[in-house]
């Protein structure tokens, strides 16, 4: 009798012991998560502010404007019809 009771006190102090090695574990995984989560929301704006920069910056009318500002006074705007091909 005292060797059953000296097992199931061993076996719920373990018990005891490895269920909150295992919580302790979890909530340690769950805050890496949460913090790799919050990392990716703001990845995922920035992206969306560089995209959006991005669209304003190549919109023609802005190209047209940083050339007029930035390139020498002897530039030339070309269409897309003028260029000509080595293939044809």
């Amino acid at each position: 009798m005292p060797k059953k009771i000296i097992i199931m006190c061993s076996l719920i102090i373990f018990g005891t012991i490895f269920i909150s090695f295992i919580k302790n574990k979890t909530k340690e995984i769950e805050n890496q998560i949460l913090i790799l989560n919050k990392e990716n929301e703001e990845l995922i704006i920035k992206l969306k502010n560089e995209k959006l920069e991005n669209d304003y910056l190549s919109s023609p009318e802005k190209i047209k404007e940083l050339a007029k500002k930035f390139l020498p006074k002897d530039y030339v705007e070309m269409n897309k019809s003028q260029f000509k091909y080595l293939n044809d």
